[in-house]
This record gives structure tokens, C-alpha cells and sequence, in this order.
């Protein structure tokens, strides 16, 4: 036989999706909606044949992480998305950052692996925001 098979006859198994990315997937999708949608349109419109109940199962879980809305409390709950794909990234490096007692090392670490590329694009974005080295923004009115 030659290569594991999913079950259906000649098809190979589909590779395994790493961490989130199904997530993202299901972002993308909703992303593209217009207006809220049924967990039917989003499963329509992802690659990869997933089954009904696996896309409701990645709706509960975004909107545990309020990366989703969902609205309406019968037929047909409809769903809306909160975040992108940068969004739902950077809410997982916080509750990841959070879950650990040395911040600063786990910081420092994530600075001193950084690109020089990365590492200013990073310094810009502190800057900008007031929460880097140039300091917090000042108040022009005050002045």
C-alpha cells in the first residue's frame, strides 16, 4: 500500500494543520463576510472538506476568546468576526506571555531572537504608541 489513506480510496491523508491554523482559516473566512453569517456559510467556503460539528467547535473556541461574536440565541445563530488573523496571534502571545512569572526574561528573550528588521519595525510601533523609549505622547493643549 504505500501511503496511509483518510478512509476514502485513493486519496491520501491530508496533512496535519498546525497550531491556530484552522482558526485563522475559519478568521479569513468570516473576515470576507459582509454581514454576520451561519456556521454553514463559513464551512462552505474552507478548504478542506471539515465537518459541520469541527467549525462550530472553532467558532466556540474563538468566541472564548473573543475573536468572534455570536448572535442569536435559536435557528440560525449567526456569527461575526471581532479580530483578524494578527489579532488572534498576538491575543495568543499575550496568554502565553501571561501564564508565565519571569515577563521580563520571556521579553527580553523574544527582543534579543528579533531581526534588525523586526527589532526597529517593534521600536517604531512603541514609539508610535508612546509606550517606547521616546516616551509617552505629550498633550500639545497643555503646552
Amino acid at each position: 500500500m504505500g501511503g496511509e489513506k483518510d478512509g476514502r480510496p485513493g486519496e491520501p491523508r491530508a496533512r496535519r494543520r498546525g497550531q491556530g491554523e484552522l482558526e485563522t482559516q475559519v478568521l479569513t473566512v468570516l473576515g470576507g463576510a459582509s454581514e454576520p453569517v451561519t456556521a454553514a456559510w463559513v464551512q462552505e467556503r474552507l478548504d478542506g472538506g471539515l465537518s459541520y460539528s469541527t467549525v462550530i467547535t472553532i467558532l466556540t473556541r474563538l468566541l472564548d476568546k473573543q475573536a468572534v461574536t455570536r448572535t442569536g440565541s435559536g435557528r440560525p445563530v449567526l456569527w461575526q468576526s471581532t479580530a483578524n488573523g494578527a489579532g488572534l496571534t498576538a491575543f495568543r502571545m499575550r496568554r502565553l506571555l501571561d501564564q508565565r512569572d519571569d515577563r521580563d526574561a520571556v521579553l527580553s528573550s523574544f527582543v534579543s531572537a528579533l531581526s534588525p528588521d523586526d527589532e526597529a519595525l517593534l521600536r517604531s510601533l512603541l514609539s508610535d504608541n508612546g509606550s517606547g523609549p521616546a516616551g509617552p505622547p505629550t498633550d500639545e493643549s497643555e503646552s
